[in-house]
């Protein structure tokens, strides 16, 4: 590592460089940040990462590294773009945070006040807030989810109406993996004036006014040239590499017929996350899992969340919620789908004492299949993204990640 690319203290950035391993700059005192994260891609552990760190209104870290894709043809740079899966349902969360201060629904209301054919199946009492916990039940559809039809949202909404829920709704909540976009989409759709989907209010409404590369469905004019590839797993690397999945969750995704198998497998049929990274799903507007991003757009978008809200005309009744967190599921925080406990909260996953992600509980965010991380912190002022292009098999806490995220907090800790 090039000790020469870091400048000592100063108020300056420090820029660092390190040849094809990682680029960027750290803010003076977050120079440990740069070298943990230039030796997770030094190691091969990550074929290529972005992080994007900001504190206070200041961008303390910003990181780009590695590869675009396989070839090892193209580095990553900083505005590149990547598929992000469920820190979708992050990005999700917020366009429902500014619908709800924008009074087109609320948290507590009936989601069949809304959405009237919701009500079949015993969903009648089911509110706004309960569905974007991911308690209502509606974690696996009968219904076959193709790369054809996943933009159908027409066909896709009246089978989520139809369904018969897979638990009784506000007992437990589980895993959304597609159906939390839907949901949140067909909710907007029937309260904006203009009949807009989640993807379009959310460019309209958020995106293009900040100036941020987040995108629920990428414009056919968008550069593909700026996309890095994703390098995905297959099920047998789930058994032969297997880290932190738990194993009932490993197997359960592999029996026709569970829960698990059900919710994530359709459409995927066993072939792993990375067959999503193609074309069809970028433009099809998924709200759960088909985001693309940049770690600079995520942090600068989690940035406005983390200072108030009050760009985006997010009320102080709506952060409250955010930060205090939905209330739990009667019979407990364990995931019917990820056989683990984990608290979903109006779109996003809230840190509870099985995982700290972040320093306070007031902190807000979501994480992804293969190890990305995004959230924001208002109490101690922090949005934080971290992104990578190579899927690890297991939960949260990705090493490559969470080493990056560790230092981060122990040079916050210095600096204070």
């Amino acid at each position: 590592m090039s000790q020469q690319a870091l400048s000592p203290r100063s108020a300056e950035p420090s820029r660092f460089h390190d040849d094809d391993w990682a680029r960027g700059h750290v803010a003076a005192g977050f120079e440990p940040v740069a070298h943990v994260f230039a030796a997770t891609i030094r190691s091969g552990a990550a074929l290529g990462a972005a992080c994007t760190i900001i504190h206070r209104g200041e961008t303390v870290v910003d990181l780009q590294g590695g590869w675009q894709d396989r070839s090892r043809q193209v580095a990553w740079q900083g505005d590149d773009i990547a598929l992000v899966y469920s820190l979708t349902k992050g990005v999700t969360g917020m366009a429902a945070a500014v619908a709800v201060s924008r009074g087109l629904f609320a948290y507590e209301e009936p989601v069949a006040d809304i959405w009237p054919e919701f009500a079949g199946q015993g969903k009648g009492a089911v509110t706004v807030g309960e569905a974007l916990s991911e308690q209502a039940g509606l974690a696996a559809i009968d219904f076959k989810l193709t790369l054809d039809t996943m933009g159908d949202e027409d066909a896709i909404c009246a089978a989520i109406a139809r369904q018969k829920p897979n638990w009784t709704p506000g007992d437990y909540a589980g895993n959304h993996a597609y159906t939390l976009g839907w949901i949140a989409s067909e909710l907007i759709r029937r309260r904006d004036p203009q009949r807009r989907s989640l993807g379009r209010f959310f460019a309209e409404e958020i995106a293009v006014p900040l100036g941020i590369d987040v995108f629920i469905g990428l414009d056919e004019s968008f550069d593909r040239s700026r996309i890095a590839r994703i390098a995905g797993f297959g099920v047998p690397d789930l058994f032969l590499h297997h880290t932190t999945m738990p194993w009932p969750l490993t197997i359960r995704m592999c029996l026709p017929g569970t829960l698990a198998f059900r919710t994530l497998n359709n459409p995927l049929l066993l072939q792993g996350p990375g067959a999503l990274d193609c074309e069809a799903f970028w433009r099809a507007g998924q709200g759960a899992a088909g985001g693309m991003a940049s770690a600079r757009g995520l942090a600068a978008l989690y940035q406005v969340f983390a200072e108030g809200g009050e760009r985006l005309g997010i009320t102080r009744a709506v952060m409250n919620k955010i930060s205090s967190g939905h209330r739990y599921p009667r019979k407990g925080l364990k995931d019917r789908i990820l056989a683990l406990d984990m608290y979903y909260s109006h779109g996003f996953e809230k840190p509870f004492a099985d995982w700290e992600y972040a320093r306070s509980r007031n902190a807000f965010g979501s994480f992804a299949v293969g190890g990305s991380l995004a959230y924001a912190d208002p109490e101690d002022e922090v949005a934080y993204a971290w992104i990578t292009n190579q899927l690890g098999t297991g939960k949260w806490d990705d090493p490559r990640e969470k080493i990056v995220r560790d230092a981060f907090y122990a040079c916050l800790e210095n600096r204070s």
